[in-house]
């Protein structure tokens, strides 16, 4: 059947149910019952998977007013996490009664009701997680242990689905944080094989709630179809390559976490070239499905963005967020709203009410394209002048201009008696880099340095799954003059995804061009671009 085909028929169904909302994958994007794509700006707002059994910051503010400041902000999408115990109506703590009197007296299961009924009023997409076994504990490794079955768990899951499918904006299920450590895919062993429970899970939610979304994450390492750079919790992806998942493709989306250093200090992080050695590893980890056509939606990642913590946090985010942009990834729960995370901090800052604005730019430059540059009125010397503010800065057109750029100086005409272009000669029609006497570029043409065929390239494989692997390759002007650089060199397999080079491959042959911004290698200089393929 086409897709275009299949996708009407879904839509029919979809709308024949009745369902307000009810939501697919296509073309590895989430869509609605409308069949318009829906972009997750999502936050994670934890508690309710703790020893409190409820949201977090309730101690400090209504719970209302933080759903709004949520929404005020920008964030369309909640990932709330939970534990068995919060879905059987336990007793809650660290609530302040005083600010919170409508959730006097109610329990766990009864505030979460409350909680995600008010996220669905306010148009929140919803997305729960399956965060932990134990409350009080760690992050499992799997998704069972001696005192939670797996019947347990497919159970809790199964309950969650079936109690908010009828919510507007439910999403679906995180079937399980962080699977790590003894979680294996594709090995053939059932107590392990993180990929066939997800399967078996997933059965169990679609079977009661065929609408439902199923948020599948990746484990940590594996013997097989995984390659030895290290992997987050949750955040390795790469079996699926070997062992493909067997869940509907329009109700699963891979979720992957990736964090930094303020979380853990990965032996990439102290690369040379960090950040720029980080898209190859994040490339091979999980992007590569995304172009494969899997719909990829980050379920965590964070830092304190250079507010504490880790100096190379800031540069890691924003590695990250020009990463994912490029890949068409903008789906993304932000770790965490709540400012008590202890190595990320979060959205809020310390006092639960004023937001950490440079994060929101962050996001906003994945999910608007851009952040709001300073404006003329921030006593700051912006494009660095000399300068400061309207109406004193040539750089500032008002008060509320976000620009803040000086005009570039008016060039000198071709009849000024000057020799601008230094080339010994003055005005027209003797200068040669005059058009006439109004030419207000006299500029010689510049001949641009010769194209180089063959540069040698350095290739060093970063990443190596079996089935497929990814490179870094450095080019090297070893001439004697500055060139356009060009690069031919033998590769195993087929390329599926090249960056910081233009390229066409033929048989085993790669054959790689600078692009505007790098085609040109001073001597001695060199450039790099990286690569994944498949065998």
């Amino acid at each position: 059947m086409k897709l275009i085909t299949r996708k009407l028929l879904l839509l029919s169904l979809l709308q024949a149910a009745g369902q307000a909302e009810a939501f697919y994958i296509d073309n590895g994007h989430i869509h609605d019952n409308a069949g318009r794509s829906v972009q997750l700006r999502g936050v994670n707002w934890f508690g309710f998977e703790t020893g409190d059994h409820v949201a977090h910051g309730l101690w400090a503010r209504n719970w209302k007013a933080m759903i709004a400041q949520m929404k005020s902000v920008g964030f369309n999408a909640v990932r709330v996490p939970v534990c068995p115990a919060t879905l059987a109506g336990t007793t809650v703590g660290s609530i302040n009664t005083a600010l919170n009197p409508d959730l006097a007296g109610k329990n766990s299961l009864q505030i979460l009701d409350a909680v995600l009924g008010e996220f669905d009023r306010q148009g929140f997409y919803i997305l729960l997680d399956h965060h932990r076994l134990d409350c009080d504990g760690g992050i499992s490794e799997l998704w069972y242990d001696g005192s939670y079955s797996e019947q347990r768990w497919i159970g809790d899951l199964s309950f969650m689905a079936a109690r908010y499918k009828g919510l507007s904006h439910f999403l679906g299920i995180d079937l399980k944080n962080e699977p790590h450590g003894a979680a294996t895919w594709g090995v053939g062993d059932p107590l392990t094989d993180w990929n066939k429970a997800a399967e078996r899970a997933a059965t169990a939610v679609l079977g009661v709630a065929p609408d439902a979304l199923v948020f599948v994450e990746g484990i940590e390492k594996n013997p097989s179809c995984s390659g030895s750079v290290n992997h987050w919790w949750g955040g390795n992806l790469e079996p699926l390559a070997c062992h493909p998942l067997a869940i509907p493709a329009e109700r699963l989306v891979l979720s992957p976490h990736v964090y930094g250093p303020d979380v853990y200090n990965q032996p990439y992080f102290g690369a040379a070239n960090f950040p720029g050695n980080l898209p190859a590893i994040w490339e091979a980890h999980f992007g590569r499905f995304r172009d494969a056509g899997y719909a990829i939606a980050i379920g965590e990642t964070g830092g304190r963005y250079g507010h504490g913590g880790s100096a190379q946090d800031k540069p890691f985010q924003d590695a990250l967020i020009d990463y994912l942009g490029g890949k068409g990834i903008t789906d993304l729960f932000y770790w965490s709203w709540n400012p008590n995370s202890g190595d990320t901090g979060g959205i809020l800052q310390n006092d639960w009410k004023t937001v950490w604005q440079d994060k929101l730019d962050l996001l906003n430059r994945l999910w608007r394209g851009t952040s709001q540059p300073p404006a003329c009125a921030d006593g700051l010397d912006n494009d660095a002048d000399g300068k400061i503010d309207y109406p004193a800065d040539p750089g500032c057109s008002a008060a509320s201009d976000y620009s803040e750029a000086d005009p570039p100086p008016a060039p000198a005409a071709c009849a000024d008696g000057l020799d601008n272009d230094g080339d010994g000669r003055v005005d027209y029609p003797n200068d040669p880099g005059c058009a006439s006497a109004a030419d207000t570029d006299e500029t010689n043409p510049v001949q641009p340095p010769p194209l180089v065929q063959k540069l040698p390239a350095k290739v060093t494989i970063t990443t190596d799954w079996g089935r497929g692997y990814c490179a870094d390759v450095a080019v090297v002007n070893t001439t004697a003059n500055a060139v356009r650089w060009k690069t031919r060199f033998r590769v195993q397999g087929t390329i599926n995804n090249l960056w910081n080079a233009a390229y066409t491959q033929s048989g085993s042959i790669l054959t790689a061009r600078g692009l505007d911004w790098n085609r040109t290698v001073p001597v001695g200089g060199s450039v790099r671009f990286g690569f994944c393929a498949v065998r």
